[in-house]
């Protein structure tokens, strides 16, 4: 009986482990970059370091940054979709703008 009772343990903690593991998945693919997935930009180092969350930090400080300097950025101008991202036909060329407005 100890036995069995030891197996059933083992047999839903592995059940409940696999499960976790396929439900967690799709969070991370969620989360991860697809933009700024390389270069030396601030957005490109958050990417790496914690995927469209930490992007999305530096993006807003960044464009909170811009105005404090009398840019007009919004986050609507370079991303025509706030769901996944996807840019508008200017935004690197904006993106650029941004970072020049920030340096100097």
């Amino acid at each position: 009986m100890k036995r069995f009772v030891a197996r059933m343990v083992a047999v839903s903690f592995a059940v409940s482990l696999g499960a976790f593991a396929i439900v967690s998945r799709p969070a991370v693919a969620a989360d991860a970059c697809t933009i700024a997935t390389s270069g030396d930009s601030e957005t490109a180092k958050a990417c790496a370091k914690g995927g469209r969350p930490e992007a999305k930090k530096v993006m807003k400080k960044m464009v909170a940054d811009a105005k404090a300097k009398k840019g007009k950025f919004t986050c609507e101008q370079c991303h025509k979709d706030l769901d996944n991202y996807a840019l508008t036909a200017n935004a690197k060329d904006d993106f650029k703008k941004l970072e020049a407005l920030l340096k100097s």
